[in-house]
């Protein structure tokens, strides 16, 4: 398991640089980001191993954000595994809130998957 920051930005030019020199100058680093934008915010997902850390320097610099646990899963790299994945947690009760992919080769895909009851996820696992 690992946290996940969900970090909500004004969309303009140059924050999402303030992100992540802010955090880097802290020393933190970042696993994993996506980000998209919309309706005037960026949103910003990060995977960052050193969560107390990154929740103290999000705070104290005034970011809006938010924390979930993420589970890391690896799955065969072709069509339908997530959707395979997704009917299995759905089926269990279990709603994804998230997906990051960490890694992918080799035939391979490594997600990071929020989900609302890691528990009950982790026993569809």
């Amino acid at each position: 398991m690992a946290i996940q920051f969900d970090v909500v930005l004004v969309d303009r030019p140059g924050e999402l640089g303030k992100l992540a020199r802010t955090l880097a100058e802290k020393g933190v680093n970042i696993d994993a980001i996506s980000a998209v934008s919309g309706g005037g915010k960026g949103y910003v997902s990060l995977l960052i191993p050193a969560a107390p850390k990154a929740r103290t320097v999000l705070r104290d610099h005034g970011y809006e954000f938010g924390e979930r646990t993420v589970l890391t899963v690896t799955l065969e790299d072709r069509p339908g595994t997530l959707g395979e994945l997704a009917k299995r947690l759905g089926g269990a009760g279990v709603n994804v809130t998230s997906v990051v992919t960490l890694n992918s080769g080799g035939g391979r895909v490594q997600l990071a998957i929020g989900v609302d009851d890691a528990d009950k996820a982790r026993r569809v696992l």
